[in-house]
């Protein structure tokens, strides 16, 4: 395998020699894996080491704006020797090869699914969360609604301003909400036993005459907007009382 001389260049994190690969750098490394993938198909496109240095250099500038880590260049060779085994790829290319979740129409159906799962109570799966946060600022009704084919140069370009800032939130984990409380059902002597128990009986009606009539003064005020302040818990009872006596009423 051919190997080159290495970049002195310090502007890149590709450049720098790493103990790890033997002294050499990133983008060193990734010459001579590619020299080796293709062969003679690589090695006639540098005809002398110049050619060699504008193509590290080329390379290590555009995985630097693309903000691509190591990882995704191993994926990017992997994905090249399956789907382009003949014939080198292309900067553009092999970063498209490196990021297969980043491809637009790839990352638009990721993001339907992810805002649907999100819709539903889950969290959803998204492979980088520049997808998630595209899919915010796009908006999730939009998402849901409109074909890609509509969405195309919207979903681009948000996707691409996502990618160009680099760091990225993290996504926010789903808080699925608490189911309601039990209801509970009392009835009307169970009610007005516990009115009388937390002191409520100067609004009961003792003389016998309507024993509904405590409950329906509670009613009445609570719908008067100048009327007396119950609590929740009083004007449960009340509506439970008034509902049992309707009930208890329409039967022969």
């Amino acid at each position: 395998m051919t190997r080159v001389a290495q970049l002195t260049s310090e502007r890149s994190r590709w450049a720098v020699p790493l103990a790890k690969l033997e002294g050499i750098s990133l983008i060193d490394h990734l010459w001579n894996r590619m020299s080796g993938t293709y062969g003679g198909r690589w090695l006639k496109d540098f005809p002398d080491m110049q050619s060699i240095e504008n193509w590290k250099a080329a390379w290590a500038e555009a995985f630097d704006e693309e903000n691509l880590t190591p990882q995704d260049v191993a994926e990017g060779l992997r994905a090249c020797r399956r789907m382009s085994p003949d014939w080198p790829p292309s900067v553009g290319e092999f970063i498209r090869a490196c990021r297969p979740a980043l491809e637009p129409e790839v990352a638009f159906y990721t993001a339907v699914a992810g805002m649907a799962a999100r819709h539903n109570g889950e969290s959803g799966t998204w492979p980088h969360p520049a997808i998630f946060w595209a899919a915010v600022e796009v908006g999730a009704h939009d998402l849901q609604h409109c074909p890609y084919t509509t969405m195309k140069a919207r979903w681009e370009r948000s996707l691409n301003e996502v990618l160009a800032r680099g760091e990225w939130k993290p996504i926010p984990v789903i808080v699925k909400a608490l189911p309601p409380p039990p209801k509970t059902s009392i009835s009307r002597a169970q009610a007005e036993e516990q009115m009388r128990k937390i002191g409520a009986t100067g609004i009961m009606n003792e003389s016998g005459r309507d024993p509904l009539r405590g409950w329906k003064r509670i009613i009445a005020e609570t719908q008067d907007p100048k009327g007396k302040r119950y609590s929740p818990g009083i004007v449960a009872m009340a509506r439970n009382a008034l509902r049992l006596d309707a009930g208890q009423g329409a039967q022969p």
